[in-house]
């Protein structure tokens, strides 16, 4: 995790090429090891950063992330990776100009953000446009 976040940090500096690949080992590394919970977050910042950048290829890798977190094994309800999902497809409609979906997904994010009082996901909701 903690090269995650510094990975994380390298790209909100500009080291978008070089933080990608470590950000990708790190999530993988947790999806091998069964780490679930950390998945989430590990997906997150993964999808965040190829949004960010944004290339046609970093859409349909963070596509795939997103389906990947969505097959995350457990017959429980996982609240903190259904809601990190809605976010997450949010932002890859954007990326992708999909209005519709956007507005959707965007919608359905803040209204469980709001429901389950999760005051960082209300905060990371309303700053969507």
């Amino acid at each position: 995790m903690m090269n995650l976040y510094a990975a994380r940090e390298e790209s909100r500096g500009g080291g978008l090429d070089s933080a990608v690949p470590v950000i990708r080992k790190s999530m993988h590394d947790l999806f091998t090891r069964g780490q679930f919970m950390y998945c989430i977050r590990a997906t997150a910042v993964l999808v965040e950063v190829l949004v960010d950048r944004a290339t046609e290829a970093d859409l349909a890798e963070a596509e795939a992330a997103v389906e990947r977190l969505t097959a995350i094994p457990g017959d429980e309800r996982w609240v903190l990776r259904d809601i990190t999902l809605l976010r997450l497809r949010a932002l890859l409609a954007q990326a992708n100009g999909d209005e519709n979906r956007y507005r959707d997904y965007r919608d359905r994010y803040r209204d469980m953000a709001k429901t389950l009082g999760f005051e960082g996901h209300i905060a990371w909701a309303e700053a969507m446009p």
